[in-house]
């Protein structure tokens, strides 16, 4: 989502080549292509720490000409919440509504208690946004026990967070976090498209493990999201990009 957004503010929705010859449309002549981290199997090149993943090259809807794209439904925001309540039952954690003990955004984790606490004043959406985000802190970082959510470790759990839920297909209905407009003080001096292929990999594997978690317990009979979000591959499928807006809070 960050790489996408830093090489072409305006996307609305990419995919690949081949993925947009399925859905009977091309890419325009000379259109300029996305650089996107992938797993192995469709990446042009090999980058990063983490085995298996990639660049690839994705294209923008608008890039494309062709056949109409027709959506299809996403999951719910209360099913996915409650998948992720048991995703993280699975590793220790219980999670609660309620109050949140400091100004840290839209939930804290209690590691102590073994405890996630989602504020109880956000609506599902984006209380779901919020804990798929501590979720990808206790899957990516060894964050002590008063350690803030800071810099690269909040760059990745938030990309992880969208990630997973433009998979399932439900996003918060209002703009998400606008992550490009701090990228380049988060990531230091290193070029912020080459510093984030380089975490990329470990973004894209955490979202994958945890959508690959949820989904034991989400209801079987709801087909996973269409151009609502990225396909069940995280990759070079389609991935709906959202506008810049307001930040969501983790």
């Amino acid at each position: 989502m960050v790489l996408i957004k830093l090489q072409m503010p305006g996307a609305e929705m990419v995919e690949g080549r081949q993925g947009w010859q399925r859905r009977g449309r091309r890419i325009a002549r000379g259109a300029s292509g996305i650089r996107i981290v992938a797993p192995a199997l469709e990446a042009e090149h090999s980058v990063g720490p983490v085995q298996g993943h990639g660049v690839a090259t994705v294209w923008d809807v608008s890039q494309t000409d062709g056949r109409a794209i027709q959506p299809s439904p996403g999951r719910q925001s209360q099913d996915v919440f409650a998948a992720l309540e048991q995703v993280a039952a699975a590793g220790g954690y219980r999670v609660e509504r309620g109050r949140l003990a400091t100004d840290v955004g839209g939930a804290e984790t209690v590691h102590r208690q073994g405890l996630i606490v989602v504020a109880d004043d956000l609506e599902l959406p984006l209380a779901t946004m919020s804990l798929a985000h501590e979720l990808a802190h206790l899957r990516m970082h060894k964050r002590a026990r008063d350690s803030a959510c800071l810099g690269v470790a909040r760059l990745e759990a938030t990309s992880a967070a969208y990630v997973l839920l433009s998979r399932f297909g439900c996003l918060p209905g209002r703009p998400s976090a606008d992550l490009m407009a701090r990228t380049t003080g988060i990531v230091g001096r290193a070029s912020p498209v080459r510093q984030i292929e380089t975490l990329g990999g470990r973004v894209v594997a955490t979202a994958n493990r945890l959508f690959a978690a949820a989904e034991l317990y989400l209801p079987p009979d709801i087909p996973p999201a269409g151009p609502r979000g990225a396909s069940r591959q995280i990759g070079i499928d389609s991935f709906v990009v959202e506008p810049a807006g307001q930040e969501l809070e983790p």
